[in-house]
């Protein structure tokens, strides 16, 4: 199962975070990203949040308007299907200079999430996406290759 990198992004804290054509990913998160509410979102088991082209396109049939950041991930994928990875699972992000990332949790849906519409939380539960720990750190792309390593 291989994907690509759709969109890479960060914000001061809160959402939608927005997009950027490259960071370096550390074990604390992607460089120049952060979040206010610090007991509940970053951490080394939080430091990334994923998910999907494939769950936007789902919320936008759901009559949902977002896009792209919207919902507070850092790395929003694309021909991964998110739905098949569990915690334990471990994805290579780039090339040689990438980074490795294990999945640790399925992603809470945050209440802030309410903004869109007042059941999106309850909606996308199972569809939440990942936090991810970093395994290797390196640096990441939009359009870089996203290959599952271990299921």
């Amino acid at each position: 199962m291989n994907g690509t990198v759709a969109q890479l992004n960060i914000s001061r804290g809160g959402i939608p975070k927005l997009p950027i054509p490259a960071a370096r990913i550390t074990a604390e998160g992607v460089e120049g990203d952060w979040q206010k509410n610090r007991k509940y979102h970053g951490g080394p088991d939080r430091a990334l949040c994923i998910y999907s082209e494939e769950l936007y396109a789902w919320l936008r049939e759901e009559g949902i308007d977002v896009t792209n950041g919207a919902v507070g991930e850092n790395l929003t994928t694309r021909g991964i299907d998110l739905q098949k990875l569990q915690p334990g699972s471990q994805l290579q992000i780039g090339g040689d200079d990438g980074c490795t990332i294990e999945i640790t949790k399925v992603r809470i849906p945050c209440s802030q999430l309410k903004k869109w519409r007042g059941d999106l939380p309850e909606l996308i539960v199972g569809r939440s996406g990942w936090m991810a720990k970093v395994v290797r750190e390196g640096t990441v792309q939009a359009g870089d290759p996203i290959r599952v390593i271990r299921e």
